[in-house]
This record gives structure tokens, sequence and C-alpha cells, in this order.
């Protein structure tokens, strides 16, 4: 696959894998359209995973910067990986825990992949580290997880949106049959 070439909803199979959770073709196609990047932006990816939203939002925003953190040791691996693969120089690596290993400075875009149960200081950082009109998305697929995010963002965002996708897959096995994913919820915001 040539990555030399702007790519929207990346085949999933392109990615390097591991056993860290990836956001799928489809869900990261919508998610990346409520990003609403910029080719300039500065983005900063929570719990980057396999690295499949981080290089996707290194293609789109070629003249930005992606900072991706993620607690986890082989999901900082695997996105590296990832990055190498798609020869992505515009990508800066953190391996810590949010929000405190988080750079203290200002963002275009923040995409946080899940829940975590720091929700509320991981929104309180998300308020006061993305410029005004700067754009939150989140990915969940526990419904506790997206009710605390959604009324963290309460008060503090504009234009407020969780949509539920339910992607399901055509399998080939005696016949064709369709073979659902997880739901996600893709939530979004505007800071006021």
């Amino acid at each position: 696959m040539e990555s030399n070439k702007l790519m929207f909803g990346i085949p999933d199979k392109a990615f390097i894998r591991g056993d860290i959770p990836m956001t799928k073709s489809e869900v990261r196609a919508i998610t990346l359209s409520k990003l609403r990047l910029q080719e300039n932006s500065h983005v900063l990816d929570i719990g980057c995973g396999t690295g499949s939203i981080t290089v996707e939002c290194g293609l789109l925003c070629n003249k930005g910067l992606i900072t991706s953190i993620d607690q986890k040791t082989e999901a900082i691996e695997l996105t590296k990986k990832n990055i190498n693969k798609f020869n992505l120089e515009n990508v800066q690596f953190i391996h810590g825990e949010a929000p405190k290993d988080i750079p203290d400075i200002f963002y275009d875009r923040i995409f946080l992949g899940g829940g975590s149960k720091q929700i509320s200081g991981i929104i309180d950082f998300i308020y006061k580290h993305l410029k005004p009109n700067g754009i939150f998305v989140a990915n969940t697929i526990l419904l506790d997880s997206t009710y605390k995010i959604l009324q963290s963002l309460e008060n503090k965002f504009d234009e407020i949106d969780c949509t539920m996708v339910q992607v399901s897959k055509g399998h080939k096995i005696a016949g064709w049959m369709m073979k659902a994913n997880n739901p996600i919820y893709v939530i979004s915001a505007r800071k006021k």
C-alpha cells in the first residue's frame, strides 16, 4: 500500500496489529469526519492503541503535529511500528498516563479512545488545553463511560453530539453472513 497519498478510512488490514484494540475503518472514518481536521492541526490522541487514529490524523494533518499517549507499552510500540510503516514524521509519543503526563500546551483537536477511571480529570484537562473553538471527539463502548463523558461536557462545550455506530461485516462461510462488531458511541463537541 502506498503511504505517501492522502487517505481516509485506511483498511484495517493495512495496520500492524497486536492484542491492543483498534478503531475499525468505518468507525475511524466517522471519527475523522467529526474531528474536522485541518492540514496544520495539532492533534492529541489520548489512548492511541494501535495508532490507527494517529496514522490517519498524521496523513491528513501533514503540516501539523500529532501527540499520541498511551499507558500501555505494547500500544506505544504498535503505534510506533504503524507510524514507521506509513512514513510519518509529524508524530510524537508519550508513554504515560492521562492527564498527568500530557504536555501542558494547547491543541486544536483532541481525541479520546475509550473511557477511563480518570474521566472527569481528563475532561477538565481537555477543556483547559483545547484552543477556543477546538473540537473534542471520544469513542466509547461502555454506556457508563459514554454517560460520564456526556455529563462532563455539559456547560463547558457547544455542539455536543453522540452517535451510536453499529457496523456489521460480511463473511463467507457456507454462504454470506453478516457478523456484527461492538456498537461504538462517537461523542463530539466544540469548546465554547
